[in-house]
């Protein structure tokens, strides 16, 4: 082949990558835009409610952050519809829940101990986090607390969120990129995971769970991903946490440290002990070499990721308390 009949190939290949990759990010951008327009729409009424009662800014804020979740409710039924219209019903049955490998009981629960190790990490970055901010004088609090009291709040962050979030990630966003490369599938799609969650202390969580959560649909089925999302969001994010308001003193707080630090201790026997079958699946899997260069050059992706880098600074700047 002569060589200009191959930069000309290597042109197309960019072209057709970065087009698809530019679509993903608009439509992502636009799932983004109608979810935070319905809980928008959904939260004014309350909002001006609570301001004609009177309540300051800090107490609104709370009240908003730990009231209904049926705002998100409609933010993902709409959100859902419209990738639905993007990608077809029959993309849906064929693509997103394609069948792997059957998962084993010994495979689940070494995945979950993956899984839940990052919790780890989240708990480390909150606290790092905090204790910069009090050496240097000032006030902070994680813009990553939702209540889960109320009972539409509880079913849309134990069910509502894994299922979407695992739809739009695992199900469109990862199985668009997988056949291209799946290593690079995997590490783009859990970091716009990561990104999307709007803050500091979750994102370095969820694009850990995010690489988990994309091996277990790539390698198994979207099914299993939900399960464990699931669990996370459920058992250990509210569960766990209400157990652990219960006890007395520092009881609670030595009671999740405990738990995420079993988790985290078998997560490391786990991945010593397949450590091999890890590395030669790294190496086996060969993607395409102009996945990288046509996913951060593409049009609807810089613009995504302007917009949720953006909305962390936004978020972690109102998160100081000077």
């Amino acid at each position: 082949m002569r060589m200009y009949d191959w930069a000309y190939l290597q042109k197309m290949r960019l072209k057709h990558l970065r087009h698809v990759y530019s679509g993903q990010g608009w439509a992502l951008l636009i799932y983004l835009g109608i979810m935070n327009l319905a809980v928008m729409l959904v939260m004014i009424p309350e909002a001006v409610s609570l301001a004609l009662s009177g309540m300051d800014e800090a107490q609104m804020t709370q009240q908003l952050t730990s009231g209904s979740g049926w705002g998100y409710f409609l933010a993902i039924g709409i959100g859902l519809l419209w990738l639905l219209l993007w990608k077809r019903p029959s993309y849906l049955r064929d693509v997103v829940w394609k069948q792997g490998k059957p998962m084993k009981v010994g495979g689940f629960f070494s995945y979950l101990s993956v899984f839940m190790s990052a919790q780890l990490v989240m708990l480390i970055v909150s606290i790092l986090m905090t204790t910069l901010m009090e050496q240097a004088g000032v006030g902070y609090e994680s813009s990553s607390s939702i209540s889960m009291d109320d009972w539409s709040m509880f079913f849309y962050v134990g069910l509502g969120a894994p299922i979407s979030e695992e739809i739009l990630f695992r199900g469109l966003v990862l199985r668009s990129m997988e056949p291209y490369g799946k290593k690079f599938a995997i590490v783009a799609s859990a970091m716009l995971f990561g990104l999307f969650h709007g803050n500091l202390t979750q994102a370095p969580f969820a694009f850990l769970v995010g690489i988990v959560l994309a091996y277990v649909t790539i390698e198994h089925d979207i099914g299993w991903a939900m399960v464990l999302h699931m669990f996370n969001n459920l058992i250990v994010s509210d569960t766990l946490s209400r157990i652990g308001r219960m006890l007395i003193g520092e009881a609670g707080d030595l009671l999740v440290w405990l738990v995420i630090l079993g988790f985290s201790i078998a997560a490391v026997v786990v991945l010593v002990r397949n450590w091999k079958k890890i590395r030669a699946y790294v190496r086996q899997e060969r993607d395409d070499p102009l996945c990288a260069k046509a996913f951060f050059t593409a049009p609807g992706v810089i613009v995504l990721l302007v917009v949720l880098i953006g909305s962390i600074v936004l978020a972690e700047s109102m998160a100081l308390q000077f």
